[in-house]
């Protein structure tokens, strides 16, 4: 299983998660955002029950995760700041200031940036999440809700202005905009796919998904769906994109490959935001109009679970972990199948084997959710390595050495690394997105 800071550095640097905080990381929690409580209500996903809640400043409107689910950041319509908190706490920990009525909130899959869209100040800003403060900011009009990149170098902010609606693109690199696309209609929600060839968003008045292409800067399809839809996130894998539509009070679940309403899940009244598991196997979705969370089975299609929260939940997001592998975990059939998991110098690693590699030039290894197999490797001193690395999980992953490496590994894809055994001693290398989960990996001179 998969999860690493930025790099054995960063790791050795920051505070190491808690026991009482790797036991939650373990299990997940969800994090759901009450719009008329002022509060975020925290759920155990494995026990499907709300833990505790969090008061925020008026109205959270917008709510992301870092990828190592160590942070949640919520923006607040009746005020101008993005609260942070601290999952190993579940409290606030910071306050940061982003100009009057921040709206809707998009993270960068590296964890590193966070998009806010500031309706009332009329600019975009961006939240380095390493400290906490507004590092860049672009001035747009009204701006509502917006998308990131997969790579991190582009967002997608759709504009609400009156009588100039549109969809607008930034550089994030220089905070300029690029690009635009006019629009009749006010747009709503925008999800990037997860190999960023499309975004998908939903406009106000229209009954279907829009299926924008980033190449062209172009709207190349629309999919039917009921009244009213509001979000349309794709699964990890980018096979299918859920879609909260509001109407009836359901999840569409569309193919992207033919563009087409594969099933629907009826979910409560006025489903508002969707957050899915790392797997692509779960979906969690926030009813407004019945102030429940919906748990919905992808495979099965079905409602498994309905969790009551508070008052007209809109945002939600969970931590890296889905419900249906912790529950599995915590059986005693499947705890015999769980890799172990051993902490070397402070560093944990999910064990997936030890391979020997002295006589070898090339190394195939896999990346999975959240481990590297095998996971030590032990070779001469000095000896170069190229290391053949394949994603096997609907999920990004990534490779690090500090200082020398730092290599991201899309989802069903494979790269190729050189890198060289230390003259003595070990050398790790993690997963800076999931090592704290136990992403990590070992390079050991063996003479």
């Amino acid at each position: 299983m998969r999860r690493l800071a930025a790099g054995f550095a960063a790791l050795m640097l920051t505070t190491t998660l808690s026991g009482a905080t790797m036991a939650h990381a373990a299990g997940g929690k969800a994090y759901v955002g009450l719009f008329k409580d002022d509060a975020v209500a925290v759920i155990d996903v494995t026990q499907n029950r709300v833990l505790s809640t969090i008061p925020v400043p008026k109205g959270p409107h917008g709510l992301v995760i870092t990828p190592d689910g160590r942070k949640v950041y919520v923006s607040s319509d009746g005020a101008s700041t993005v609260s942070v908190i601290d999952t190993g706490k579940d409290a606030v920990v910071a306050t940061i200031d982003v100009g009057a009525n921040p709206h809707g909130l998009a993270i960068s899959r590296d964890g590193r940036k966070v998009l806010v869209a500031g309706f009332g100040s009329n600019r975009v800003l961006v939240i380095d999440t390493a400290s906490d403060k507004v590092t860049g900011e672009v001035a747009l009009p009204q701006v509502h809700n917006g998308t990131i990149s997969p790579d991190g170098t582009r967002a997608w902010v759709g504009s609400q202005k009156q009588g100039e609606t549109a969809i607008f693109v930034i550089d994030l690199e220089t905070m300029t905009q690029v690009g635009s696309l006019t629009l009749d209609k006010t747009p709503r929600a925008l999800d990037a796919s997860p190999d960023g060839k499309r975004v998908y968003f939903t406009l106000a008045g229209v009954n279907a998904i829009q299926v924008l292409d980033t190449a062209t800067n172009k709207i190349v399809a629309q999919v039917p769906v009921g009244a009213s839809p509001h979000l349309a996130p794709p699964t990890p894998d980018g096979r299918w994109e859920l879609a909260a539509v509001q109407g009836p009070g359901e999840l569409a679940i569309i193919d992207t490959g033919s563009n087409s309403v594969a099933a629907t899940v009826p979910v409560g009244k006025l489903p508002h935001w969707i957050a899915i598991g790392a797997d692509g196997r779960t979906a969690w979705v926030a009813n407004e109009g019945s102030n429940d969370v919906s748990v919905v089975d992808l495979s099965s299609r079905a409602v498994t679970a309905t969790i009551p929260v508070g008052n007209a939940p809109r945002k939600i997001a969970v931590q890296p972990v889905s419900a249906p592998r912790a529950a599995a975990a915590a059986s005693p059939a499947a705890a015999r199948t769980q890799p172990r998991t051993v902490t070397i110098g402070g560093v944990s690693f999910a064990d997936h084997g030890t391979r020997d590699v002295g006589a070898l030039r090339v190394v195939k290894m896999e990346a999975d959710d959240y481990y590297f197999g095998p996971t030590f490797l032990r070779g001469k001193p000095g000896q170069h390595l190229r290391l053949r690395i394949e994603n096997e999980s609907g999920t990004l992953h990534n490779i690090t050495i500090p200082g020398q490496l730092d290599r991201d590994i899309l989802p069903k894809k494979t790269i190729e690394v050189d890198v060289t055994i230390p003259d003595s001693g070990t050398l790790v290398f993690s997963c800076k997105f999931h090592g704290p989960l136990g992403m990590n990996g070992q390079l050991t001179s063996t003479p």
